[in-house]
């Protein structure tokens, strides 16, 4: 997360614990105790959606992990990614949710990448693309 978007959320953050501190002083009817209150709440808060962030991207690895898929290294085989896609459930939404990330698109464009099969002509020039020592186009 980059410094701008940390700033935001943490004046956000200050904004909502003021608004918090003004709606519980009418209920305490004391400023101070108004004030604890709401940072307490707020930190609960805060620190209830980290770790459920947190939470969820360690679970997210795990199921990436399951079909020999390692997110630190940022290379995934494609074989892998289809067996994952056409798995259904969980794990074909993590599969969109990939290729989604790594080439910009539309969840549409993701599952029409995944049900499009290569043709044989489209083989024989991707072998022949990489016999040649060129790279290999990312479908």
């Amino acid at each position: 997360m980059d410094n701008k978007t940390k700033i935001r959320l943490g004046g956000l953050l200050l904004l909502a614990t003021a608004v918090l501190s003004l709606l519980l002083v009418l209920i305490v009817d004391s400023w101070p105790v108004a004030i604890i209150l709401a940072i307490v709440i707020m930190a609960a808060a805060a620190g209830g959606f980290y770790w459920t962030s947190q939470r969820q991207q360690r679970k997210f690895i795990e199921r990436l992990k399951k079909f020999d898929i390692d997110p630190e290294k940022g290379r995934i085989n494609e074989a892998n990614l289809r067996r994952m896609y056409h798995s259904g459930g969980q794990a074909q939404k993590d599969a969109i949710t990939l290729i989604c990330l790594s080439q910009k698109c539309s969840v549409d464009e993701a599952h029409a990448m995944f049900k499009k099969r290569p043709t044989r002509q489209e083989i024989n020039q991707m072998a022949a693309a990489q016999a040649r020592g060129q790279k290999r186009p990312h479908r």
